[in-house]
């Protein structure tokens, strides 16, 4: 294995042996060849390229610059396809499925690159299309395809090859149940999504669950990192309040939810509250009144201290 991808598959480790933590359940592997469809269905269309499969050790052969990001969600193995519309190389769609080790690592990956305005699909348990490009998650498996252009018979084949892989992945389409944490009331559709690692930016919170939620017209943004144990989370919530200090303004305490809670200015976030519960960092930030983002802060913290 090469050095530059050592920390990557250390925090990989660390992302699997925890995965109890948040509720979820890492899966066993599969065969994704098992998914592709028959080379004899294709009608017209021929196999260019594949299947070609990369496992962590060399995913960036593949995917140099955006290999450790799928690595820390818990990336497992992945196959690779380009399929070829009459022998025209112009004309080809590049297939990708992921085996991302946990549905709560396929859900993150996905929901990480979804864009704005995507057009929804009925792929698997989530999917989307924009413009030539295709993704969607189901259990630990997120796929991903494109095609070279918006031609009709290329985005025909694109979501022909999308309802073909998902009819294959075995499992249920539920959600990540980490997800039931999130109170439900002003939560914006599709806004939220899983930080495998260093949330927002800080090695001393090792990812978390963000969602945005509408009150008022005005929006804020709810997050949560377990920390698995109330000293750690403890200890988390000391270095947020150093780093809070040196780059930013605390406001005032908040004694009255969770624990070491302070309200806080932030020049990136903007006004907020971070408190410490049940060995959870959680927080709220955004241009919404501080007496909604306290109420909307404290019904999460109820909620984080229910049990799993």
């Amino acid at each position: 294995m090469t050095a530059r991808l050592v920390w990557w598959v250390v925090a990989l480790t660390l992302l699997l042996g925890c995965a109890s933590e948040t509720g979820e359940q890492t899966l066993e592997g599969i065969e994704l060849t098992r998914l592709l469809p028959a080379p004899s269905s294709l009608e017209g269309w021929n196999v260019a390229d594949g299947p070609t499969a990369y496992l962590p050790d060399i995913l960036y052969e593949y995917i140099d610059g955006a290999a450790p990001r799928y690595l820390v969600y818990g990336f497992r193995e992945l196959v690779h396809v380009r399929y070829e519309l009459g022998g025209d190389v112009l004309s080809s769609i590049t297939l990708d499925i992921f085996d991302m080790g946990s549905k709560l690592g396929a859900f993150g990956i996905y929901r990480n690159g979804r864009p704005a305005g995507a057009v929804r699909s009925d792929w698997g348990t989530e999917g989307y299309r924009s413009g030539t490009v295709a993704a969607a998650w189901k259990d630990n498996v997120f796929v991903q395809a494109e095609a070279d252009d918006d031609r009709t018979v290329l985005i025909s084949m694109l979501d022909r090859l999308m309802e073909n892989v998902f009819r294959e992945v075995i499992g249920d389409e539920s959600f990540p149940v980490i997800l039931a944490r999130l109170p439900s009331d002003g939560l914006v559709p599709l806004s939220e999504r899983y930080v495998a690692a260093d949330l927002f930016g800080h090695t001393f919170l090792p990812g978390g669950l963000l969602a945005t939620y509408e009150i008022d017209g005005h929006e804020a943004d709810l997050f949560f990192s377990d920390l698995g144990s109330e000293e750690a989370a403890t200890e988390a919530m000391a270095s947020l309040r150093t780093y809070q200090s040196e780059w930013g303004d605390i406001i005032h305490e908040v004694p009255s939810i969770g624990t070491g809670g302070f309200r806080f200015s932030d020049p990136g976030l903007g006004p907020g509250i971070v408190v410490g519960a049940s060995g959870y960092v959680a927080g709220v930030y955004g241009d919404i009144l501080y007496d909604e983002q306290r109420g909307l802060l404290e019904r999460l913290v109820n909620r984080l201290g229910l049990s799993p």
